[in-house]
């Protein structure tokens, strides 16, 4: 799991509770956002694996690897960094 799905959890336990602040609704817009973006580059990494496996390509099989490996830490940002891509 991510950073923002931490938080998405945290501000979803606070929205059963009450009220949603504007700032954490911006927060939680945030988050969606970033998890929309991580999912979709995420399965299309997955999809490639599972057309390299069934292709035998253990050489493409390996290179997807290292991409989703080093996708998964580079979505491991604070949330904080994800406030500074939007305006």
């Amino acid at each position: 799991m991510q950073p923002f799905h931490y938080r998405m959890a945290e501000l979803w336990t606070h929205h059963q509770a009450r009220e949603l602040t504007t700032e954490e609704h911006r927060e939680l817009l945030i988050c969606l956002q970033a998890n929309a973006l991580f999912a979709r580059k995420l399965g299309e990494l997955y999809n490639c694996a599972y057309a390299a496996s069934v292709a035998c390509d253990e050489q493409w099989g390996q290179e997807l690897k290292n991409r989703i490996d080093a996708m998964e830490r580079e979505f491991a940002i604070q949330l904080t960094d994800l406030k500074n891509l939007t305006p």
